[in-house]
């Protein structure tokens, strides 16, 4: 349980937190609401960057999947360590494209380059995944809380999203990229508490390399898809790119949260194997959680829930915005449902709109690691095109479309019939793949714009 320093600790931070989103939000123009000015240098792109990326899904679902599988589990990371590889390389050209037309969301990639049903279809799966992402953070801050304190898990994530909604209400975008920077802090104390945890425990954890291997094929290959696609089809990575000033900030920003990124992995690799050899048989989901609690001295493990808690906030607010923008910009503008002149105050009744219905969903759905599988699955339809709109610029319209509709039906049937799990992923690639091949026999029939 936490004492009274630890709840102290926690006030201060949603304080902090508060005021820099309402200083943010003070004299603040559109285009620094919307995406910060395009003017983000390296530090600020750095650690947005970086703490966006350690939420729920790298904390909570990484080290869940360590728990099941042991070293198996490291093949989602180091899909995903490649994906941000191939990212950087692609991150140099989208820039470039993106400082020319004034792009603000991932959509509007889609809407230049192949016409307005491929925008719109990305921009469905755009609000479902970054929303999916909004639920599985509050999720987690959820289960957190009532691991660790009196405080229910209903009303834990109630808290957490009015305090993110009244700061993003305040600062836009530039309050999220603020707040992480406090973020970030807290996330390297993480690091301090899981390197204690590593030298004090009697357990060490042995890496032998051959256990990578011992999951059958058919997972290696969706642990390694699932996080290869990630960073390709990620669009609040895609909006720091946006924001960045210029390419010599992208590229610094990029190498150094990599580098954070790749480091945390791996010691939440080996924190996850500790747990796992000495409190076996707990709910994967809040393995971490329960770990910290049992393993840690009391107040370093009081002390672990504010700053898990700090991140898990990080990117629910950043996914919260993400989805915000989506809807405003790419279907209630693109649609003329709202005039430009009133976008920004359209993206605040989006936000709490947005934010009702999440704080509704996590009261629901409660389960951690099938909930990403779905959602990471989802968000494979466009990661897979942006790596094939790369290679192929040339690619047409049909191929584009059909691919991302096939792949929304490859995800939600399996999903409803044999339910959840890492398969998903397997089908949501091999259904983009059928798409795109589909797509090329329409154009040879009917042919359509590049």
């Amino acid at each position: 349980m936490l004492t009274l320093t630890d709840y102290l600790i926690i006030a201060g931070y949603f304080i902090v937190i508060l005021v820099v989103g309402g200083l943010t939000g003070r004299k603040q123009s559109k285009e620094e609401f919307l995406i910060s000015g395009r003017k983000l240098k390296s530090f600020q792109a750095t650690t947005t960057i970086f703490s966006s990326r350690i939420g729920a899904a790298i904390l909570l679902t990484y080290t869940a999947l360590v728990y099941l599988y042991g070293m198996g589990a490291l093949w989602y990371f180091i899909g995903s360590v490649f994906g941000l590889f191939v990212f950087y390389f692609f991150g140099l050209k989208v820039k470039k494209l993106a400082d020319k037309e004034k792009f603000y969301t991932m959509p509007d990639f889609f809407f230049f380059l192949k016409g307005k049903f491929a925008g719109y279809l990305a921009t469905i799966i755009t609000i479902t995944v970054m929303f999916g992402w909004v639920v599985l953070n509050f999720t987690a801050g959820g289960k957190l809380v009532s691991e660790y304190t009196a405080i229910s898990y209903d009303f834990s994530v109630i808290i957490v999203g009015v305090i993110i909604l009244l700061y993003l209400l305040a600062g836009g975008f530039d309050a999220v990229v603020k707040t992480d920077v406090i973020q970030t802090v807290g996330i390297f104390l993480l690091f301090v508490l899981m390197m204690y945890l590593l030298l004090t425990t009697n357990t060490k954890p042995g890496l032998a390399f051959m256990d990578l291997f011992n999951l059958p094929a058919g997972q290696i290959i969706s642990f390694f898809l699932a996080g290869f696609f990630i960073p390709m089809a990620s669009p609040e990575l895609w909006q720091r790119v946006y924001a960045i000033e210029n390419k010599k900030h992208f590229k610094r920003s990029i190498i150094m949260s990599s580098i954070f990124y790749i480091i945390i992995g791996f010691i939440l690799l080996l924190i996850g194997l500790v747990i796992r050899a000495d409190i076996p048989d707990i709910e994967a989901d809040t393995s971490l959680i329960v770990g910290f609690s049992r393993l840690l001295p009391m107040g370093l493990a009081g002390l672990s829930v504010v700053i898990i808690y700090s991140s898990v906030s990080s990117s629910a607010d950043t996914y919260m915005f993400t989805t915000a923008s989506s809807v405003t910009q790419d279907f209630l503008e693109k649609t003329g449902l709202t005039k430009k002149a009133a976008l920004r105050k359209t993206m605040r009744y989006s936000l709490v709109v947005l934010m009702i219905l999440g704080i509704g969903m996590a009261l629901i759905l409660r389960d951690i690691v099938d909930a990403t599988f779905f959602f990471v699955s989802l968000t494979m339809s466009l990661g897979f095109l942006v790596l094939v709109i790369w290679i192929y610029p040339k690619i047409n319209r049909h191929s584009v479309n059909l691919s991302i509709f096939a792949c929304l039906i490859g995800v939600i049937i399996p999903a409803s019939i044999i339910g959840i799990s890492e398969t998903l992923v397997q089908y949501a690639i091999g259904f983009c793949i059928i798409g795109l091949l589909l797509g090329f026999v329409v154009q040879a029939i009917k042919p359509a714009k590049v």
